[in-house]
């Protein structure tokens, strides 16, 4: 008998589980909502430190989830000075910082099942993250639409929850308060940088070249230096480049 390929039920392991559910999903996402909570707090203060109007960081957080680039806004647009920075710089700068979503957005495409239409995937892809693609990749069972959709929406109130606290909160505090508190931004990147440097002598390399990097462009003439921002992302960019050309990662290559 011909069988066709389509009318070949999905195996165990294929087909979504009926735990699949929207309930599971947002129930699996707990861990990232509440860790969300916290990045998105120290966020939304390093931006009120800086300058920024208190709709600033919520409206970032509502827009994106993406604590990197926030992050970076953050730390490099200073509205205390009383001009608004170059948004081409800014971004080209998030732009740089968020291009491993397209990598993480393929990785979960091959994940989905056949039932996910191209407006779900558009949906999805507004949730796509380091930890709820982790997550969902990670999975015994293909995950449904709906078991996506409460893993996303868990982790985007846990980020948008501890923005509006971090950022109202901030508003709130005297300056005297508030101005230590400035210093949790650049502890939040030192706690994303240290455990993956600590495990790889050439990521290790790559931070210690980015930084040496970013350091000598600051030394170059005022009519040649680079923007501050700018410099950062060439130094980055360089630096991973350099590492990728003389590390290969040899465990991908067929």
């Amino acid at each position: 008998m011909d069988t066709d390929r389509t009318d070949t039920p999905p195996s165990a392991a294929e087909a979504p589980l009926p735990a699949a559910t929207f309930a599971r999903g947002f129930r699996d996402a707990l861990p990232i909502c509440f860790g969300y909570f916290a990045v998105g707090f120290t966020v939304a203060v390093a931006a009120v430190v800086h300058g920024h109007p208190v709709w600033s960081p919520v409206l970032m957080s509502l827009t994106h989830v993406s604590g990197t680039s926030q992050g970076a806004i953050a730390g490099r647009v200073d509205f205390t000075a009383g001009a608004v920075p170059a948004l081409g710089e800014v971004g080209l700068l998030c732009v740089a910082l968020n291009l491993r979503y397209v990598l993480l957005a393929l990785a979960l495409a091959q994940k989905l099942g056949p039932g996910i239409g191209f407006w779900r995937r558009l949906l999805l892809a507004y949730g796509v993250t380091d930890e709820n693609v982790a997550l969902a990749v990670s999975r015994p069972f293909v995950p449904a639409f709906r078991y996506l959709l409460g893993l996303m929406l868990s982790s985007w109130l846990g980020w948008n929850a501890g923005t509006v606290l971090g950022a109202y909160g901030a508003a709130w505090l005297p300056a005297d308060r508030l101005a230590p508190l400035g210093i949790a931004l650049y502890a939040m990147f030192v706690a994303i940088v240290v455990p993956a440097a600590r495990g790889s002598r050439p990521m290790l390399l790559c931070v210690l070249l980015a930084a040496a990097l970013n350091v000598g462009l600051s030394f170059l003439p005022a009519a040649i230096r680079p923007p501050e921002s700018a410099a950062m992302l060439a130094a980055g960019t360089a630096a991973a480049a350099l590492c990728a050309f003389f590390f290969p990662d040899k465990g991908a290559r067929p």
